[in-house]
Protein backbone atom coordinates (compact mmCIF):
# COMPACT_ATOMS: atom_id res chain seq x y z
CA UNK A 1 0.00 0.00 0.00
CA UNK A 2 1.41 3.37 -0.50
CA UNK A 3 1.15 6.14 2.32
CA UNK A 4 -1.74 7.96 -0.04
CA UNK A 5 -3.89 5.11 0.59
CA UNK A 6 -3.09 5.06 3.90
CA UNK A 7 -4.34 8.48 4.96
CA UNK A 8 -7.10 7.92 2.56
CA UNK A 9 -8.72 5.00 4.76
CA UNK A 10 -8.23 7.11 7.80
CA UNK A 11 -11.09 8.53 9.93
CA UNK A 12 -12.32 11.35 8.52
CA UNK A 13 -11.44 14.91 10.19
CA UNK A 14 -14.90 15.29 12.11
CA UNK A 15 -14.92 11.62 12.95
CA UNK A 16 -11.53 11.81 14.73
CA UNK A 17 -12.57 15.22 16.35
CA UNK A 18 -15.53 13.70 18.03
CA UNK A 19 -13.25 10.75 18.82
CA UNK A 20 -11.07 12.89 20.52
CA UNK A 21 -13.51 14.62 22.90
CA UNK A 22 -13.92 11.51 24.79
CA UNK A 23 -10.29 10.87 25.91
CA UNK A 24 -9.02 11.82 29.31
CA UNK A 25 -5.58 11.89 27.83
CA UNK A 26 -4.19 11.61 24.17
CA UNK A 27 -1.31 12.22 22.20
CA UNK A 28 -1.32 14.94 19.39
CA UNK A 29 1.69 14.44 16.51
CA UNK A 30 2.43 17.44 13.84
CA UNK A 31 3.70 15.40 11.00
CA UNK A 32 4.49 18.84 9.43
CA UNK A 33 6.76 19.73 12.26
CA UNK A 34 8.45 16.04 11.20
CA UNK A 35 9.15 16.99 7.63
CA UNK A 36 10.89 19.96 8.77
CA UNK A 37 13.30 18.22 11.31
CA UNK A 38 13.61 15.90 8.15
CA UNK A 39 15.20 18.39 6.04
CA UNK A 40 17.36 19.23 8.29
CA UNK A 41 19.00 16.51 8.37
CA UNK A 42 19.17 16.05 4.50
CA UNK A 43 20.65 19.46 4.88
CA UNK A 44 22.96 18.49 7.15
CA UNK A 45 24.05 15.29 6.01
CA UNK A 46 23.80 15.30 2.38
CA UNK A 47 23.25 11.95 2.52
CA UNK A 48 20.76 9.39 2.23
CA UNK A 49 17.76 9.46 5.06
CA UNK A 50 16.93 6.04 6.69
CA UNK A 51 15.01 7.48 9.90
CA UNK A 52 15.75 5.17 12.47
CA UNK A 53 11.93 4.64 13.97
CA UNK A 54 13.15 2.63 17.33
CA UNK A 55 10.42 2.66 20.56
CA UNK A 56 7.32 2.61 18.15
CA UNK A 57 9.24 5.80 16.18
CA UNK A 58 10.28 7.44 19.24
CA UNK A 59 6.82 7.14 20.99
CA UNK A 60 5.05 9.30 18.08
CA UNK A 61 3.83 6.04 15.87
CA UNK A 62 5.41 3.70 13.68
CA UNK A 63 3.28 3.75 10.96
CA UNK A 64 1.69 7.06 10.27
CA UNK A 65 5.10 8.31 11.17
CA UNK A 66 6.64 5.52 8.56
CA UNK A 67 3.70 6.61 6.02
CA UNK A 68 4.39 10.33 6.54
CA UNK A 69 7.56 9.67 6.05
CA UNK A 70 7.60 8.11 2.85
CA UNK A 71 5.41 11.27 1.54
CA UNK A 72 8.10 13.15 1.91
CA UNK A 73 10.78 10.90 -0.06
CA UNK A 74 12.12 8.18 2.43
CA UNK A 75 12.36 4.70 1.06
CA UNK A 76 13.82 2.94 3.54
CA UNK A 77 13.31 3.26 7.78
CA UNK A 78 15.22 0.87 10.48
CA UNK A 79 13.52 -0.92 13.43
CA UNK A 80 14.76 -1.86 16.47
CA UNK A 81 12.18 -4.38 17.13
CA UNK A 82 10.59 -7.14 14.91
CA UNK A 83 7.28 -6.17 15.93
CA UNK A 84 8.14 -2.32 14.52
CA UNK A 85 8.51 -4.16 11.25
CA UNK A 86 5.48 -6.20 11.62
CA UNK A 87 2.89 -3.26 11.99
CA UNK A 88 4.52 -1.18 9.37
CA UNK A 89 3.44 -3.95 7.54
CA UNK A 90 0.32 -4.81 8.88
CA UNK A 91 -0.22 -1.08 7.84
CA UNK A 92 0.23 -2.31 4.28
CA UNK A 93 3.11 0.57 3.80
CA UNK A 94 5.74 -1.06 1.65
CA UNK A 95 8.83 0.70 1.91
CA UNK A 96 12.23 -0.53 2.45
CA UNK A 97 12.41 -1.96 6.28
CA UNK A 98 15.92 -2.81 7.88
CA UNK A 99 15.58 -4.80 11.38
CA UNK A 100 17.62 -5.00 13.72
CA UNK A 101 15.88 -6.67 16.11
CA UNK A 102 17.62 -10.61 16.27
CA UNK A 103 15.28 -13.25 15.02
CA UNK A 104 15.23 -16.55 16.31
CA UNK A 105 12.96 -19.23 14.59
CA UNK A 106 12.12 -20.51 11.65
CA UNK A 107 8.67 -18.42 11.68
CA UNK A 108 10.44 -15.48 12.08
CA UNK A 109 12.77 -16.09 9.24
CA UNK A 110 10.46 -16.92 6.78
CA UNK A 111 8.51 -13.78 7.80
CA UNK A 112 10.95 -11.46 7.25
CA UNK A 113 11.96 -12.92 3.88
CA UNK A 114 8.41 -12.63 2.97
CA UNK A 115 7.63 -9.54 4.12
CA UNK A 116 10.94 -7.90 2.23
CA UNK A 117 12.34 -6.75 5.28
CA UNK A 118 15.85 -6.78 5.20
CA UNK A 119 17.21 -8.53 8.21
CA UNK A 120 20.18 -7.15 10.31
CA UNK A 121 22.82 -10.06 10.60
CA UNK A 122 26.25 -10.58 11.98
CA UNK A 123 26.70 -14.75 12.18
CA UNK A 124 27.21 -17.09 10.05
CA UNK A 125 24.29 -19.14 11.54
CA UNK A 126 21.60 -16.19 11.31
CA UNK A 127 23.13 -15.69 7.20
CA UNK A 128 22.65 -19.66 6.60
CA UNK A 129 19.06 -19.46 7.89
CA UNK A 130 18.25 -16.51 5.73
CA UNK A 131 19.74 -17.87 2.72
CA UNK A 132 17.49 -21.47 3.80
CA UNK A 133 14.24 -18.89 3.89
CA UNK A 134 15.15 -17.29 1.19
CA UNK A 135 15.87 -20.25 -1.20
CA UNK A 136 12.63 -22.32 -0.01
CA UNK A 137 10.52 -19.26 -0.97
CA UNK A 138 12.44 -19.15 -4.45
CA UNK A 139 12.98 -15.08 -3.57
CA UNK A 140 16.13 -12.97 -2.64
CA UNK A 141 16.45 -11.36 0.39
CA UNK A 142 17.97 -8.17 1.75
CA UNK A 143 21.05 -8.25 4.19
CA UNK A 144 22.62 -5.89 6.04
CA UNK A 145 25.59 -6.38 8.18
CA UNK A 146 26.48 -5.21 11.46
CA UNK A 147 29.90 -3.96 12.03
CA UNK A 148 31.34 -3.58 15.45
CA UNK A 149 34.41 -0.83 14.92
CA UNK A 150 34.65 0.02 18.54
CA UNK A 151 31.51 0.23 20.26
CA UNK A 152 31.53 -3.46 22.14
CA UNK A 153 28.30 -4.20 22.06
CA UNK A 154 27.05 -5.92 18.62
CA UNK A 155 28.63 -6.62 15.35
CA UNK A 156 31.53 -8.61 13.35
CA UNK A 157 34.67 -7.41 14.83
CA UNK A 158 35.95 -4.79 11.89
CA UNK A 159 39.21 -6.93 11.42
CA UNK A 160 36.84 -10.23 10.57
CA UNK A 161 34.00 -8.44 8.47
CA UNK A 162 35.44 -9.08 4.90
CA UNK A 163 35.83 -12.80 5.53
CA UNK A 164 32.09 -12.92 6.85
CA UNK A 165 30.17 -10.85 4.23
CA UNK A 166 32.15 -12.53 1.44
CA UNK A 167 30.78 -16.03 2.88
CA UNK A 168 27.04 -14.20 3.17
CA UNK A 169 27.53 -12.77 -0.24
CA UNK A 170 28.11 -16.06 -1.63
CA UNK A 171 25.08 -17.78 0.04
CA UNK A 172 22.04 -18.52 -2.00
CA UNK A 173 19.26 -16.08 -2.23
CA UNK A 174 20.67 -13.58 -0.61
CA UNK A 175 21.88 -9.95 -1.10
CA UNK A 176 23.97 -7.51 0.86
CA UNK A 177 22.23 -4.55 0.62
CA UNK A 178 24.09 -2.51 3.73
CA UNK A 179 27.33 -2.47 6.17
CA UNK A 180 26.88 -0.30 9.00
CA UNK A 181 28.10 0.28 12.49
CA UNK A 182 27.58 2.46 15.50
CA UNK A 183 29.53 5.47 16.84
CA UNK A 184 30.93 5.89 20.45
CA UNK A 185 30.53 9.63 20.56
CA UNK A 186 33.49 10.30 21.61
CA UNK A 187 36.88 11.27 20.09
CA UNK A 188 37.28 7.46 18.81
CA UNK A 189 34.58 8.52 16.29
CA UNK A 190 37.09 9.56 13.86
CA UNK A 191 38.79 6.14 14.24
CA UNK A 192 35.82 4.08 13.70
CA UNK A 193 34.89 5.60 10.46
CA UNK A 194 38.60 4.69 9.53
CA UNK A 195 37.78 1.58 10.35
CA UNK A 196 34.24 1.29 8.51
CA UNK A 197 36.02 2.67 4.91
CA UNK A 198 38.37 0.14 5.74
CA UNK A 199 36.18 -2.54 5.50
CA UNK A 200 34.09 -1.31 2.64
CA UNK A 201 38.20 -1.10 1.11
CA UNK A 202 38.53 -4.93 1.91
CA UNK A 203 35.33 -5.87 0.51
CA UNK A 204 36.13 -3.76 -2.83
CA UNK A 205 39.69 -5.75 -3.06
CA UNK A 206 37.29 -9.39 -2.86
CA UNK A 207 35.10 -7.97 -5.55
CA UNK A 208 31.96 -7.30 -3.35
CA UNK A 209 30.14 -3.92 -3.69
CA UNK A 210 27.98 -2.92 -0.82
CA UNK A 211 25.71 -0.09 -2.04
CA UNK A 212 25.03 1.92 1.19
CA UNK A 213 27.57 2.50 3.98
CA UNK A 214 26.61 3.80 7.09
CA UNK A 215 27.62 4.93 10.87
CA UNK A 216 25.85 8.05 11.81
CA UNK A 217 23.02 8.66 13.82
CA UNK A 218 21.40 12.14 14.68
CA UNK A 219 24.59 12.72 17.02
CA UNK A 220 26.55 12.20 13.96
CA UNK A 221 24.70 14.22 11.39
CA UNK A 222 25.01 17.23 13.78
CA UNK A 223 28.88 16.75 15.13
CA UNK A 224 30.55 14.34 12.76
CA UNK A 225 29.90 15.35 9.17
CA UNK A 226 33.20 13.12 8.18
CA UNK A 227 30.04 10.13 9.61
CA UNK A 228 27.36 11.10 6.83
CA UNK A 229 29.19 8.50 4.04
CA UNK A 230 26.26 6.82 1.82
CA UNK A 231 23.39 6.87 4.49
CA UNK A 232 22.44 8.41 8.13
CA UNK A 233 20.40 7.33 10.62
CA UNK A 234 18.70 9.75 12.39
CA UNK A 235 16.13 9.05 15.22
CA UNK A 236 15.54 11.75 17.72
CA UNK A 237 16.21 14.32 16.07
CA UNK A 238 13.38 13.91 13.51
CA UNK A 239 10.73 14.60 16.51
CA UNK A 240 12.29 18.21 17.41
CA UNK A 241 14.83 16.57 19.95
CA UNK A 242 18.51 17.26 20.56
CA UNK A 243 20.47 14.38 21.06
CA UNK A 244 22.78 16.05 23.35
CA UNK A 245 23.22 19.88 24.69
CA UNK A 246 25.60 20.54 22.00
CA UNK A 247 23.70 19.92 18.96
CA UNK A 248 21.37 22.89 20.59
CA UNK A 249 24.62 25.30 20.13
CA UNK A 250 24.56 24.23 16.26
CA UNK A 251 21.98 27.29 15.35
CA UNK A 252 19.98 24.09 13.71
CA UNK A 253 16.22 24.89 14.22
CA UNK A 254 14.38 21.55 15.25
CA UNK A 255 10.58 21.77 15.84
CA UNK A 256 9.15 19.40 18.59
CA UNK A 257 7.03 17.14 16.92
CA UNK A 258 4.59 15.62 20.09
CA UNK A 259 2.15 17.21 23.01
CA UNK A 260 0.59 15.51 25.44
CA UNK A 261 -2.83 16.48 26.13
CA UNK A 262 -5.68 15.68 28.68
CA UNK A 263 -8.87 17.06 30.21
CA UNK A 264 -9.33 18.11 33.73
CA UNK A 265 -11.20 15.11 35.78
CA UNK A 266 -12.28 16.97 38.88
CA UNK A 267 -11.80 20.81 39.89
CA UNK A 268 -12.60 22.04 43.20
CA UNK A 269 -11.70 24.67 45.85
CA UNK A 270 -10.00 23.76 49.10
CA UNK A 271 -9.11 25.45 52.27
CA UNK A 272 -6.13 26.07 53.89
CA UNK A 273 -4.34 23.20 55.61
CA UNK A 274 -6.37 20.74 53.11
CA UNK A 275 -3.61 17.55 52.74
CA UNK A 276 -3.79 16.71 48.73
CA UNK A 277 -1.74 13.49 47.34
CA UNK A 278 -0.39 10.26 49.46
CA UNK A 279 0.77 11.16 52.49
CA UNK A 280 -0.18 14.33 52.36
CA UNK A 281 2.40 15.70 50.33
CA UNK A 282 1.15 19.04 49.79
CA UNK A 283 -0.76 21.07 52.08
CA UNK A 284 -2.31 23.83 50.66
CA UNK A 285 -1.42 27.19 52.06
CA UNK A 286 -3.96 29.44 51.50
CA UNK A 287 -7.64 28.55 50.37
CA UNK A 288 -7.00 27.84 46.37
CA UNK A 289 -8.54 26.03 43.70
CA UNK A 290 -7.18 22.68 42.35
CA UNK A 291 -7.35 20.27 39.44
CA UNK A 292 -7.65 16.75 39.16
CA UNK A 293 -5.90 15.29 35.94
CA UNK A 294 -6.74 11.29 35.05
CA UNK A 295 -3.17 11.17 33.68
CA UNK A 296 0.27 9.88 35.27
CA UNK A 297 3.52 8.22 34.57
CA UNK A 298 1.47 5.64 32.97
CA UNK A 299 0.76 7.46 30.15
CA UNK A 300 4.67 9.03 29.86
CA UNK A 301 4.21 12.15 32.19
CA UNK A 302 7.72 12.22 34.15
CA UNK A 303 7.14 10.55 37.79
CA UNK A 304 10.27 12.76 38.20
CA UNK A 305 8.15 15.95 37.66
CA UNK A 306 6.87 15.11 41.10
CA UNK A 307 6.40 18.46 43.03
CA UNK A 308 8.02 20.27 40.10
CA UNK A 309 6.51 20.13 36.77
CA UNK A 310 4.33 22.44 34.95
CA UNK A 311 1.41 22.19 32.70
CA UNK A 312 -0.51 24.86 30.10
CA UNK A 313 -4.34 25.84 31.38
CA UNK A 314 -5.58 28.08 29.05
CA UNK A 315 -2.50 29.38 28.06
CA UNK A 316 -1.10 29.74 31.46
CA UNK A 317 1.43 27.88 32.92
CA UNK A 318 -0.11 26.02 36.33
CA UNK A 319 2.55 24.35 38.85
CA UNK A 320 1.98 20.68 39.74
CA UNK A 321 1.39 20.25 43.42
CA UNK A 322 2.19 16.78 44.98
CA UNK A 323 3.22 13.70 43.34
CA UNK A 324 2.69 12.53 39.84
CA UNK A 325 1.21 8.72 40.23
CA UNK A 326 0.37 6.09 38.20
CA UNK A 327 -2.84 8.00 36.72
CA UNK A 328 -2.95 11.36 38.56
CA UNK A 329 -1.68 14.59 39.17
CA UNK A 330 -2.80 17.66 40.66
CA UNK A 331 -2.38 21.44 39.44
CA UNK A 332 -2.59 24.37 41.13
CA UNK A 333 -5.53 25.87 38.87
CA UNK A 334 -4.94 29.40 41.08
CA UNK A 335 -6.17 32.75 38.68
CA UNK A 336 -7.79 30.41 36.03
CA UNK A 337 -11.24 30.05 34.76
CA UNK A 338 -10.72 26.42 34.49
CA UNK A 339 -13.40 24.27 34.97
CA UNK A 340 -14.35 20.03 34.64
CA UNK A 341 -13.56 18.74 31.12
CA UNK A 342 -11.19 21.40 30.08
CA UNK A 343 -7.97 20.51 27.88
CA UNK A 344 -4.39 20.70 29.63
CA UNK A 345 -1.58 20.89 27.86
CA UNK A 346 0.75 18.18 29.93
CA UNK A 347 3.69 18.30 27.01
CA UNK A 348 3.00 21.42 25.09
CA UNK A 349 5.21 22.10 21.30
CA UNK A 350 6.56 25.28 22.99
CA UNK A 351 6.86 27.13 25.58
CA UNK A 352 7.92 26.67 29.55
CA UNK A 353 6.24 23.08 29.42
CA UNK A 354 7.68 21.70 26.24
CA UNK A 355 9.62 18.58 26.02
CA UNK A 356 13.33 19.83 26.68
CA UNK A 357 12.16 22.51 29.50
CA UNK A 358 10.47 19.21 31.27
CA UNK A 359 13.24 16.76 30.98
CA UNK A 360 15.47 19.02 32.25
CA UNK A 361 12.99 20.02 35.22
CA UNK A 362 13.05 15.82 35.76
CA UNK A 363 16.73 16.03 35.34
CA UNK A 364 16.26 12.89 32.00
CA UNK A 365 16.80 12.94 28.15
CA UNK A 366 14.34 13.35 25.62
CA UNK A 367 15.41 9.87 24.77
CA UNK A 368 13.66 8.57 28.42
CA UNK A 369 10.80 10.52 27.81
CA UNK A 370 9.96 8.91 24.42
CA UNK A 371 10.72 5.57 26.42
CA UNK A 372 8.12 5.96 28.85
CA UNK A 373 5.42 7.03 26.53
CA UNK A 374 2.47 4.65 26.61
CA UNK A 375 1.56 3.19 23.05
CA UNK A 376 -1.72 2.97 24.47
CA UNK A 377 -2.01 6.37 25.01
CA UNK A 378 -4.32 7.54 21.80
CA UNK A 379 -2.57 9.49 19.28
CA UNK A 380 -3.84 12.05 16.81
CA UNK A 381 -1.88 13.03 13.82
CA UNK A 382 -2.30 16.71 12.19
CA UNK A 383 -1.11 17.98 8.73
CA UNK A 384 -1.38 21.35 7.75
CA UNK A 385 -3.56 21.71 10.88
CA UNK A 386 -6.44 19.40 9.76
CA UNK A 387 -6.43 15.87 11.64
CA UNK A 388 -5.36 13.23 9.04
CA UNK A 389 -4.92 10.07 11.07
CA UNK A 390 -5.56 8.19 14.16
CA UNK A 391 -4.17 5.44 16.25
CA UNK A 392 -6.45 4.27 19.23
CA UNK A 393 -5.39 0.89 21.39
CA UNK A 394 -7.25 -2.00 20.04
CA UNK A 395 -8.46 -3.20 23.38
CA UNK A 396 -12.27 -3.12 22.51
Amino acid sequence: MSFSLFFKNQPTPEEITRRTQGYSSWIEVNLDNIGKNLEQARRLSGAEIIPCLKKNAYAHGIAPVTAYLMSQGVERVMVAKLWEAKAIRRAGLDCGVINLDPIYTDEQYTWVVERGVSQVTYHRESAEKLSKAASGLGVTASVWVKIDTGLGRVGVNWREAGELIEFIAGLPGLRVDGVFSTLLEDDMDFEQIKRLKEVKESLKNRGIIVPTLSIASSHGVFLRPESSLDAVRPGVMLFGWYPMPEAREKGVPLVQALCLKGRLEHVKWVDPGTPLTYGGAFVAPRRMKVGTMHMGYSDGYLRQLSKKGIVSVGGKICPIIGGVSINHFIIDLSGTDAETGDIVEAISLTGANDAHNLCELAGVEPYQLAVWMSPLTPRVYYSGGVPVALVEPELD
